[in-house]
């Protein structure tokens, strides 16, 4: 194992620990709700990114990633 590789996956796996952290998807599920009340994105549209995100936090679950 090199120390590049070593670095390389620590990173990788923080990036996937943050993208799965429940505490992050619930900032963005209200950025996302705040986005549909200023009318910046239709209801379809919400919806889409909606599941994408919840999505997102059940795969977290899955993995153990809890906040």
């Amino acid at each position: 194992m090199t120390f590049i590789g070593w670095v390389l996956r620590q990173v990788l796996a923080e990036a996937e620990r943050i993208h799965h952290d429940p505490a992050t998807i619930r900032a963005e599920l209200k950025q996302l709700e705040a986005r549909l009340t200023n009318g910046l994105v239709d209801k379809a549209e919400f919806d889409r990114q909606e599941d994408a995100l919840l999505d997102r936090l059940e795969e977290g679950r899955r993995r153990g990633v809890t906040r």
